[in-house]
């Protein structure tokens, strides 16, 4: 009695232990991996887009952000806001989760200016020469298959400690929501390089003023001369070249250059501001007269 007592308690021990294995090993796949699954729908793209508690929702891909930090930048001397999620592809088609940059914006104050942060260029190395988000960072620029679920990483670079608010856009570029993050301070060589490209900014502004100012009405010749289609299908507004691309349904315009959406360069781009002809070659390219 005692003897099958013992050896029904060492199996039942044996079975427990196997199952806190797998979990483990479950568990630890599990960090860059599919999380979850979705039924997915060909109608994903009717829905509203939102952000609400820390979740986006676009219509075909939901973001919920679940955590925020700040590392060390792969590039020397600077600073990355961190921001993970869960990339939910909620329709039939695969999905590009790094398109979330077009309408996922940060900012931040400098000494003069609020300025929109550029995309994070990966983390530090860590001992093994290795980028320690790399898995993450590729879960955000891999194709998404229908009804999965990825963790990825987004990151922006930092000009300084200043809280940085992050902006979400709908379909239409209107800002539909924002959080601000907080930052806890460092010693920022950025800064320093920003005051210094405002100087360089600013002494090139008054050798041009001292050379003269075209005429408006030259500008805009020079705008629609430099307009057009290539021969690849590219767009060329302003000596800038742009090649449509599908943007979760719907055809946009993207710089070949890292100009983003034209609509948003031609909007803060200060060489190609209120220039009349540059917005009608936008509103013919988007069907918009």
């Amino acid at each position: 009695m005692n003897k099958a007592f013992t050896i029904g308690a060492a199996i039942m021990m044996s079975l427990s232990l196997a199952a806190c294995g797998s979990n483990s090993t479950s568990k630890k796949s599990s960090t860059s991996e599919s999380t979850s699954s979705v039924k997915p729908s060909d109608k994903a793209s009717n829905r509203t887009w939102t952000y609400k508690n820390n979740v986006f929702d676009a219509g075909v891909e939901t973001y919920k952000f679940t955590k925020s930090e700040v590392r060390n930048s792969a590039e020397s001397g600077k600073k990355v806001l961190v921001l993970y999620c869960d990339v939910t592809n909620n329709s039939k088609k695969e999905q590009d989760p790094s398109n979330a940059y077009m309408v996922i914006h940060a900012y931040q104050k400098t000494n003069t200016s609020d300025v929109k942060l550029d995309p994070g260029a990966g983390v530090e190395r860590n001992e093994n020469g290795d980028d320690p988000l790399q898995q993450l960072e590729d879960n955000l620029n891999n194709k998404l298959l229908p009804g999965k679920t990825v963790h990825a990483v987004m990151m922006f670079t930092l000009k300084n400690s200043n809280p940085v608010k992050v902006t979400f856009e709908n379909a239409n570029f209107d800002t539909i929501g924002s959080k601000t993050y907080k930052i806890k301070k460092f010693n920022s060589q950025s800064q320093t390089s920003d005051s210094n490209s405002q100087q360089q900014f600013s002494q090139s502004q008054q050798q041009n003023n001292t050379q003269g100012q075209q005429p408006s009405n030259s500008q805009s010749q020079t705008a629609q001369s430099q307009a057009g289609s290539s021969s690849n299908g590219d767009v060329n507004i302003a000596g800038h070249s742009f090649h449509h691309e599908d943007f979760y349904g719907t055809d946009i315009l993207v710089g070949n250059n890292g100009e983003g959406e034209a609509g948003e360069w031609a909007a803060n781009d200060p060489s190609v501001q209120g220039n009349p002809d540059v917005k009608a070659q936008l509103n013919s390219a988007y069907d918009n007269n």
